[in-house]
């Protein structure tokens, strides 16, 4: 079974008030145990689906499943992200890894 990680890098604001965003860094990977440092998603579908909740465009998600095919992993740069769409990502993926 494969895993797609999700890694969310925060790039801090480059105005004084402005918005942080963050770096996505999706890879897919054989599954492992104990694996804390990036948020699991036991499919491309379920995190697709996730990420489109937050606001990332079918284009961008069809260039990134057209990428991890190929090279297993895809960034995508400048997502701006509020603090509910982060705990979305986080609590999406709790929720999966409870149903498996």
């Amino acid at each position: 079974m494969e895993l797609c990680k999700l890694h969310m890098l925060k790039h801090h604001p480059k105005l004084p008030n402005g918005p942080a965003t963050y770096q996505l860094l999706i890879a897919r990977e054989a599954s492992q145990s104990g694996s804390v440092q990036s948020v699991n998603f036991p499919s491309w579908d379920s995190l697709a689906r996730t990420l489109a909740s937050v606001g990332v465009g079918e284009t961008e998600l069809q260039d990134a499943k057209a990428e991890l095919d190929v090279n297993r992993h895809y960034k995508i740069t400048g997502v701006s992200l509020s603090p509910a769409q982060i705990e979305l990502l986080s609590a999406s993926s709790d929720e999966l890894g409870k149903t498996r």
